[in-house]
């Protein structure tokens, strides 16, 4: 049953878009308008793995695929995960993770003749018991595709260019997809690379992210070939009111939610060889982000008292909005003679928000890639990153608090950090095998979760991600 529902979501509009059709292939990517790519996570298939369809004449589609849709790129792409921990964390055993996924991408230019715009739709198909929940226990998740099992609409967007190098898009996304990414991030599997923990840990219903998309609307704007800026709004919360997983509670992605606080972003990119390939290139980014909504504080309940007293009402003080800095550097340190896209990248990023309305307060991820480690397979990657999540001191002192009056064992540690090293490997333009390994220390930093109030020790991750690609690619 994978990904049948997913076909025939789509399978009309695929229907609808071959008859129109009537000028050349779709050679844009699924982040990218027709003229300026931009970085993010997701893949033409619009999957947390990364990615983009190539382009090539009417002839070289027509031979992939048998069919070309002038402006229309249809793609359907499996994620088959196996992980074991032989140590540590919550459970030791194996787990399967699993994600299909199916998108319809638009170059409405192309195949309606409406200058400038672009249409994208995907839908996810989410199966099996994720790494994180069934195993580690840990906060950043294992397994960026890790999510509650169920059929979801993600993305839904338009895209139109106004005038000169301005771009309005306008929809249903995950923030992610346009905001804090990392070209080199990507590779990795862990969550934080594609999401940044913080913000996973903090927002209302874990923000607008991977499975749960929400409306937006975005303005993109390259003011010169090196510099670009990018304002957006999201809906600050994806899940309908209510208790309980919020991902059960929008479980088909149409909650649609218009009517709630929002999440704002600024950002400015600043690209010094702006010809590089994306796979090896030097990018740096500085930006913010605000919520309006209202956040409890970390330690203090309404009156004024400490939260973990016995004699507390339990309802802690609200505080009006949240924010967060950060700064994300993408720096090519050495490219092999006469192949600009193979060489060793590094990337880092920082962020940093108010201790007193934040369960973390400080992000902070960094690594490096290491593009055709042999020279005889250029499209191989291997990798090694870390991602620190810290634990605000308002919540460590209510930790400590707790163990004062008795009610807890042991205090919050002051992060969960995850280290990981991965390898990409292509066996052809269909298939990729990736194996990759994650060692957490602090899982879930001592806070009780899904393996209840004990310790979680250090524990190491172990897996293997295999990714099919099918389509008019």
């Amino acid at each position: 049953m994978t990904g049948a529902i997913l076909v025939s979501l789509l399978c009309a509009s695929t229907s609808w878009a071959q008859t129109r059709a009537t000028s050349s292939p779709d050679s844009a990517s699924r982040q990218s308008t027709t003229d300026e790519p931009a970085a993010g996570q997701q893949p033409a298939a619009s999957g947390p793995d990364g990615g983009s369809p190539p382009g090539g004449s009417d002839s070289e589609q027509q031979t992939k695929a048998g069919y070309a849709p002038p402006g229309v790129t249809f793609t359907l792409q499996e994620q088959s995960e196996v992980w074991t921990n032989p140590f540590g964390g919550g459970h030791r055993s194996t787990s399967y993770n699993g994600l299909t996924t199916a998108s319809l991408d638009v170059d409405l230019d192309r195949s309606l003749g409406w200058k400038k715009a672009r249409f994208f739709v995907s839908a996810f198909d989410i199966h099996g018991h994720g790494p994180s929940r069934s195993l580690a226990g840990n906060n950043q998740l294992i397994s960026n595709i890790e999510a509650t099992p169920s059929i979801k609409l993600y993305d839904l967007w338009l895209e139109q260019r106004l005038f000169g190098t301005l771009y309005l898009r306008v929809g249903q996304e995950g923030a992610n997809d346009e905001m804090m990414t990392s070209s080199y991030a990507g590779l990795f599997l862990n969550s934080s690379f594609g999401f940044p923990g913080n913000l996973a840990a903090d927002l209302p219903s874990g923000g607008p992210n991977y499975p749960m998309a929400t409306p937006f609307v975005r303005a993109r704007w390259k003011a010169t070939d090196k510099l670009t800026l990018v304002g957006a709004v999201f809906n600050g919360d994806p899940a309908p009111p209510g208790s309980g997983d919020p991902q059960i509670r929008d479980r088909n992605g149409t909650a649609f939610r218009v009517n709630g606080n929002t999440l704002s972003f600024a950002e400015l990119r600043y690209s010094p060889d702006p010809d590089a390939p994306d796979s090896l290139s030097t990018t740096y980014k500085l930006g913010s982000w605000y919520h309006s909504g209202r956040f409890d504080d970390q330690r203090f309940d309404t009156s004024g008292g400490l939260l973990a007293s016995p004699s507390s009402s339990g309802i802690a003080r609200k505080r009006r909005g949240d924010f967060a800095f950060y700064a994300i550097a993408d720096q090519v340190l050495w490219r092999r003679e006469d192949a600009m896209a193979e060489g060793v990248g590094l990337f880092l990023q920082v962020q940093a928000g108010p201790s007193d309305r934040n369960l973390s307060d400080v992000f902070v991820e960094g690594g490096l890639n290491w593009n055709a480690p042999f020279s005889e397979r250029p499209d191989d990657v291997a990798g090694l990153s870390f991602a620190y999540l810290g634990i605000s001191p308002a919540a460590r002192r209510f930790s400590r608090d707790l163990v004062a009056f008795g009610r807890a064992a042991s205090v919050y540690a002051s992060n969960e950090t995850v280290i990981e090293a991965t390898y990409k490997a292509p066996i052809n333009d269909r298939l990729t095998l990736q194996p990759d390994a994650q060692f957490v220390l602090n899982p879930n930093a001592h806070i009780p979760g899904v393996f209840g109030p004990k310790l979680l020790s250090n524990t190491l991750v172990v897996g293997v991600r295999i990714t099919l690609t099918l389509g008019n690619k």
